[in-house]
C-alpha cells in the first residue's frame, strides 16, 4: 500500500516535468518563428504570431492595431525598407512570456527591435512589437 501511495505523486511529478518541457519547447518555437519572419521581412508570417490586438511601434506610427492592421502596416514598412538581415542581440523568458531584442538591418538604415510575447491559449503570441530608429 505504501508503494502505491508513493507511485502516484511520482507519476504526477513526471507528468508535470513533461508538460513544463513541452511549454518551454513551444516558447522557443514561437520565438524562433518570429525571428525567422523578421529575418526575411515576412509580414504575413509575423502576423500569424500576433495576438488579436497588438501594440505596434514603427518609425512613423505607434499604437494598437488588430492582427490584420498590423500585418498591413508591417508589409508597408518592409516594402519601403527591404530587410537585409536581423541580428539577435538578446532573448529571454519571464513569467509573463518571452522577449527578444535585436537589430533589423535594411538597405537604408538599421532599426532596434523589441519583441514581447505572452502565453495565451496554450501558445505564445506577440503582444508588442517595436521597430525604432537607432539614435
Amino acid at each position: 500500500m505504501k508503494k502505491q501511495l508513493l507511485f502516484f505523486p511520482a507519476l504526477g511529478l513526471i507528468l508535470f516535468a513533461f508538460l513544463g518541457l513541452g511549454a518551454m519547447h513551444n516558447r522557443q518555437d514561437a520565438l524562433e518563428a518570429v525571428l525567422t519572419a523578421l529575418k526575411t521581412g515576412n509580414a504575413t508570417k509575423l502576423a500569424l504570431r500576433f495576438e488579436e490586438t497588438i501594440v505596434l511601434t514603427l518609425p512613423e506610427q505607434t499604437g494598437t492595431a488588430t492582427r490584420l492592421q498590423g500585418q498591413n502596416q508591417l508589409a508597408s514598412f518592409f516594402s519601403q525598407h527591404p530587410v537585409s538581415a536581423f541580428e539577435l542581440k538578446h532573448k529571454g523568458k519571464s513569467p509573463a512570456g518571452s522577449y527578444a531584442i535585436g537589430t533589423l538591418k535594411t538597405q537604408q538604415t538599421d532599426y532596434r527591435v523589441n519583441i514581447f510575447l505572452r502565453g495565451k491559449g496554450g501558445k505564445e503570441l506577440i503582444r508588442e512589437l517595436r521597430i525604432q530608429t537607432m539614435d
